[in-house]
């Protein structure tokens, strides 16, 4: 007996499977390229991805009425409204409608009536699936817009998400969904800012303010065993802020212009006066 009633989360693992089996296979590719002469690839990377695409569609959809991701959950289209003009339309939309946007950003850049053209396909396409997915949301059926447009609906004839919970594929996602998310919050902290706030922080502890007591006021030399304070190279247009340490001009200002409270590493000297450094 099949079963009518696939969970929301279940579809959607097998989306992200299936994205991960793509880039999987694109990583592959690009491994056993590494040592070919720098930009041969580049040129043909959109019938690459075709290629790509084309060779997974016929060997799930195609022969076997489910994706790979499908497969690995136990998941199939029903096959009483999977036709093979359906199928056409499926490889239109999934595949080629990619390929065409791909091949035109790469041959015709300069052309801008092309790109508006591809840029506000993308956009509608993009507010179309936003739709869907609240429907899917409500619904619990459709997860992808092309399957709600073609009529195709999931079944199974049992569900392996509570064997899957102990296996590497299931740990896989959390930890593709964990990465995104750090990486998406790391992105948005300012890191200057919070460096300004450790900073205030350490100057309460007894450390700190002899060394800032000791760095104010001296006089900073250089020697040929000087280094910038921040990248700890030789000084490039070597300049000071009053401490006893050198920096490099764009080392300083860089940091200067993204924090006007940037103190100094070694000493947490906070100079105000940016200035050349001359040699006595």
């Amino acid at each position: 007996m099949s079963i009518t009633y696939i969970p929301r989360v279940t579809q959607l693992d097998s989306i992200q499977l299936d994205k991960e089996l793509e880039d999987l296979l694109k990583n592959l590719l690009f491994q056993a390229t590494k040592y070919f002469e720098p930009g041969v690839l580049q040129p043909i990377l959109p019938e690459l991805d075709l290629l790509i695409r084309t060779w997974i569609f016929k060997n799930s959809v195609c022969d076997k009425s489910s994706t790979f991701g499908q497969q690995m959950l136990s998941l199939k289209y029903k096959t009483d409204n999977f036709s093979r003009r359906k199928l056409y339309w499926y490889f239109f939309y999934t595949i080629w409608l990619r390929y065409m946007r791909d091949r035109a950003m790469y041959s015709f850049t300069s052309n801008m009536n092309i790109q508006n053209f591809f840029n506000k396909m993308e956009t509608f396409q993009l507010i179309c699936e936003i739709i869907n997915f609240l429907r899917f949301i409500q619904s619990g059926k459709h997860p992808a817009l092309i399957d709600f447009i073609l009529g195709f609906e999931l079944t199974a004839d049992k569900l392996t998400r509570e064997d899957l919970t102990d296996f590497s594929w299931t740990r896989e996602l959390l930890w593709h969904n964990l990465i995104e998310l750090i990486g998406t919050v790391l992105s948005l902290v300012n890191m200057f800012g919070l460096r300004q706030r450790m900073s205030k922080m350490l100057k309460y502890m007894w450390w700190r303010n002899q060394t800032g007591r000791a760095s104010k006021g001296s006089v900073a030399t250089m020697t040929l065993q000087t280094t910038c304070a921040c990248c700890s190279e030789k000084p490039i247009l070597p300049h000071v802020m009053g401490c006893s340490h050198v920096f490099c001009y764009y080392c300083l200002m860089a940091n200067k212009t993204a924090d006007p409270d940037f103190v100094c590493p070694k000493c947490y000297y906070n100079g105000k006066q940016v200035t050349k450094f001359l040699m006595m």
